[in-house]
């Protein structure tokens, strides 16, 4: 049609021109309004020259109801159209197929009736009223009941999430206050001191006791063998003699000498107030000389230290591993009073 081929802003101008309205309504309702109002006011406004096209076009596309009307107005003048129009030959097939056309059945005239009445309404409601006209199609749920099970499932999602979040906040807190605890000179001597220590009690405590577990046929497991240490050397000297001298020269003369001479105990704190009772630099510096006169000068403290015990010593732990240890604690002990001043 001749207004389908108008653009929005075109129907906009023929509504204004013919003074409807045209705020909330898309282009197919502009469309239905001014099909409408042209074909009731059809006597009036078919002389206008802007809208003179679309009764053409009107005229050319004519209903079958419309056209059986102006058939029996004017039959003779439509006679003679359709005689000038078309040849002798088939005047007649025309003729036949015209009076079949123009005598629709009643139940053709009611539909498009019906679809009239459909399209104006369409023309005249909102987009406001149709939107709240399509909400009142919306399904609801069948019962209460459903409504409650599924807020009480996203309720418990969201318990869950939470939940969820709250475990990995604690354990990123816990490994933070881990790193913190970590980060300092106490630490790090407790670590060189535990290797040590480690290596000594491999060496000194044999393993000789084994226990097997007997396989269970019917699972398919075999006999597992486990070697276990023999722990009544504890009650002889050749565990607490080498134990002692390393004691002495690891943890216990470094230690009394850190705390007699204790250069930082006036400057240097921690991070709760309180102070170093031993000095980690003075700790570090005392172990490394105590290793050094025990295991390469031979210097055995006028007879406390037994030869036999620091040799165990020096091939278990080894000598150059304390030395290490002592240099590490140095160096930790001198960042830490450098980041503290």
């Amino acid at each position: 049609m001749w207004l389908n081929k108008k653009k929005k802003g075109e129907l906009v101008a023929l509504c204004d021109h013919l003074g409807l309205e045209t705020d909330g309504y898309l282009k197919s309702d502009l469309e239905n309004i001014l099909t409408e109002y042209l074909e009731a006011h059809q006597n009036e406004l078919s002389t206008d020259s802007l809208l003179a096209p679309y009764y053409d076009t009107v005229i050319s596309t004519r209903s079958p109801i419309k056209s059986t009307a102006a058939h029996h107005e004017l039959p003779e003048k439509r006679t003679r159209r359709r005689t000038s129009r078309y040849v002798a030959g088939t005047s007649n097939s025309f003729d036949n197929r015209s009076t079949e056309e123009s005598t629709p059945e009643p139940a053709i005239i009611n539909e498009r009736t019906t679809r009239s009445g459909s399209r104006a309404l369409a023309a005249r409601t909102p987009r406001t009223v149709r939107t709240i006209r399509d909400a009142a199609y919306v399904p609801l749920p069948p019962s209460p009941a459903v409504v409650a099970n599924e807020i009480e499932s996203r309720t418990n999602q969201i318990v869950a999430s939470a939940f969820e979040a709250i475990e990995i906040v604690e354990i990123t807190q816990k490994a933070i206050g881990l790193r913190d605890r970590l980060s300092n000179v106490i630490s790090v001597n407790a670590i060189a001191l535990t290797l040590e220590v480690s290596f000594l009690f491999i060496s000194v405590i044999p393993l000789t006791y084994e226990v097997t577990i007997p396989g269970i046929p019917t699972l398919g497991t075999h006999n597992k063998i486990f070697v276990l240490p023999d722990l009544f050397v504890l009650l002889t000297s050749a565990f607490w003699s080498p134990f002692l001298t390393w004691l002495m020269t690891a943890i216990i003369g470094p230690f009394i000498n850190a705390s007699l001479f204790n250069l930082v105990a006036a400057t240097v704190a921690v991070k709760d107030g309180s102070e170093y009772k031993a000095d980690p630099l003075t700790f570090a510096v005392t172990k490394a000389l105590l290793v050094y006169l025990v295991h390469y000068k031979d210097f055995f403290f006028w007879g406390l230290c037994n030869p036999k015990s620091v040799q165990i010593v020096g091939n278990s732990v080894g000598r150059e591993l304390q030395l290490v240890a002592a240099g590490i604690a140095g160096l930790a002990a001198i960042w830490e009073g450098i980041l503290r001043r």
